[in-house]
């Protein structure tokens, strides 16, 4: 005996008509998230502003952000539990190789994740710029971010000069930094 399904409803009962209702509002609220949270972009009320912070890396060592006047930095906020953050890093790895001799350092500073897991995934990645660790997000709250990954271009002044919120490009990479790199 074959079971017949009403033209509106699904195998388990429910309309139809409700499964596409809250597949609209989910991604409503997705597409909205992104756009208030300022994905890629500028924010106006950081950018030229300086700031400066001091985290440690993983050996106990003290990092100051202001101990890089004269260099474009790139400040990286991530956490090991992020998958965009896990994403961009071979390109981030890429670019500070191909710039590094230029004036471009890049600080990796995660965010609000386990010494061991960042530890890990830092050495699995093979790292080659500091690696800062900032258990409680202190540095997330100062630079205003609004979620990870996080990507901050401060220029030879100490000014920031762009900011992007989710998994940044090659493309923009070049397109924000490389400008930067020549005094």
């Amino acid at each position: 005996m074959s079971r017949r399904h009403s033209p509106g409803a699904s195998r388990k009962g429910l309309p139809s008509s409700i499964i596409w209702i809250v597949v609209i509002v989910v991604a409503i609220v997705v597409v909205g998230g992104f756009a208030l949270s300022g994905l890629g972009g500028v924010s106006a009320a950081r950018n030229g502003s300086q700031v400066d912070f001091t985290l440690n890396d993983f050996s106990g060592k003290a990092v100051h952000l202001s101990d890089y006047r004269g260099k474009t930095v790139l400040v990286n906020l991530w956490a090991s539990w992020c998958p965009p953050c896990r994403a961009e890093m071979p390109d981030l790895i890429s670019f500070y190789q191909a710039h590094q001799s230029q004036g471009f350092v890049l600080l990796a500073v995660n965010s609000e994740d386990t010494a061991n897991s960042a530890q890990q995934f830092a050495q699995q990645e093979q790292m080659p710029f500091p690696v800062l660790y900032d258990p409680s997000g202190t540095v997330s709250r100062l630079m205003g971010s609004n979620g990870l990954p996080s990507t901050y271009v401060i220029d030879r002044n100490g000014n920031v000069r762009f900011e992007w919120t989710g998994q940044i490009s090659p493309a923009i990479l070049a397109q924000q930094v490389v400008p930067l790199l020549t005094p």
